[in-house]
C-alpha cells in the first residue's frame, strides 16, 4: 500500500504558502499509507529520499524553508511508499519516476513482474524501442521495481503516437490485464496531468482554482478541498491548466469483445481467469 496525492494549478493560479502547509498536511497523512520513502515533483525536480514524509520535510526544512519548493509553482506531486518490489533503501527504485515526457507515480502492484518477459494469452506485441527512446538518455542502471514498467509502456505509446491521452488509453487498457494500480501521471511534452484507478483508490476535488488529489478522502477532508469525487475503476482523467480536457472509461477486450470496468464490477467476473 503506497499513498498518492498533490495539486495541479488552473488557469493562472500558482502555489502559495498556505498552499505549502496543506501540502505538508497532506504528506503526512499520506504516509499513513507507506513511510519507507517519501517523493514529490513540483514541475521542475523530481526530489525523493528513501524515508518517511514527516523526516523528510523536517530535514529540507534545515536545509531550507520547505515552502520554497512550493510557493510559486504550479504543481505538486508527491508520493509515500510501502514496497512491494525493490528496495526502499536503493532511491531510484522510490517514486515518483522520471522518464523522457512523463513523471509519474504508482500505488499498486502488477501480478506479473515483467511484463517484458511476454504473456503468449495476451495479443500485444510491444516493438522494441531502446532506452535512449524511453529514458531519453543511456541509463544502465535502472529501476528493481514492477511500477517502473507502467512508464515504460506510456512511453513507449508516447513515443508512437505523439499524443499523450490517445498514448494513456493504449497502455492503460493493457496495464490492468496485469494489476492494480491509481497512478498520476504528468506529461512534460504538453503539461498536462492524468488521474486514473483500478482495483484503488483515489479521490479528488477542487480549492482555490486548484485541483488537489489523494488516496483517500478524509485526507482532502481535512485539508478543507472541496467537491470531492471519487474516480471510478478504469476512470482516467486528464486536466490541462484550462480544466478537464478528458474524462472517460479505459475499455479493454477479452475474445474480441470491448469490456469496461463496470462491466466486470456489476457481474462478479473474475476477468484475470479469461486471460
Amino acid at each position: 500500500m503506497c499513498g498518492i496525492g498533490g495539486v495541479w494549478c488552473l488557469n493562472n493560479s500558482k502555489l502559495d504558502k498556505r498552499d505549502s502547509k496543506r501540502l505538508i498536511e497532506l504528506a503526512i497523512y499520506l504516509q499513513s499509507r507507506g513511510d519507507k520513502a517519501f517523493g514529490f515533483y513540483n514541475g521542475e525536480n523530481v526530489i525523493k529520499f528513501p524515508s518517511s514524509a514527516s523526516d523528510v520535510i523536517e530535514m529540507i526544512d534545515r536545509i531550507r524553508p520547505f515552502s520554497e519548493l512550493v510557493t510559486g509553482k504550479r504543481m505538486f506531486l508527491m508520493h509515500t511508499r510501502e514496497p512491494t518490489i525493490g528496495d526502499p533503501l536503493k532511491n531510484k527504485n522510490n517514486h515518483p519516476f522520471e522518464l523522457k515526457d512523463i513523471v509519474f507515480a504508482h500505488n499498486g502492484m502488477l501480478y506479473e513482474y515483467t511484463l517484458r518477459s511476454g504473456n503468449p494469452k495476451f495479443e500485444y506485441d510491444y516493438e522494441y524501442i531502446d532506452t535512449y527512446e524511453i529514458l531519453g538518455k543511456v541509463e544502465t542502471d535502472l529501476p528493481e521495481t514492477d511500477s517502473f514498467e507502467i512508464g515504460v509502456v506510456i512511453q513507449e505509446e508516447y513515443n508512437k503516437y505523439n499524443d499523450f491521452i490517445e498514448a494513456l488509453e493504449r497502455a492503460l487498457s493493457y496495464l490492468i490485464y496485469f494489476g492494480d494500480m491509481a497512478l498520476w501521471i504528468y506529461s512534460k511534452r504538453e503539461d498536462l496531468l492524468a488521474l486514473f484507478k483500478f482495483e484503488r483508490p483515489l479521490f479528488y476535488g477542487f480549492k482555490n482554482s486548484k485541483l488537489w488529489f489523494a488516496s483517500e478522502r478524509w485526507m482532502l477532508e481535512e485539508i478543507k478541498v472541496k467537491k470531492i469525487k471519487a474516480l471510478r475503476d478504469c476512470e482516467l482523467l486528464v486536466y490541462s491548466r484550462d480544466g478537464e480536457e478528458y474524462n472517460d472509461f479505459i475499455e479493454f477486450k477479452v475474445k474480441g469483445k470491448s469490456l469496461n470496468c463496470d462491466y466486470h464490477v456489476e457481474e462478479e467476473w473474475d476477468w484475470r481467469f479469461y486471460l
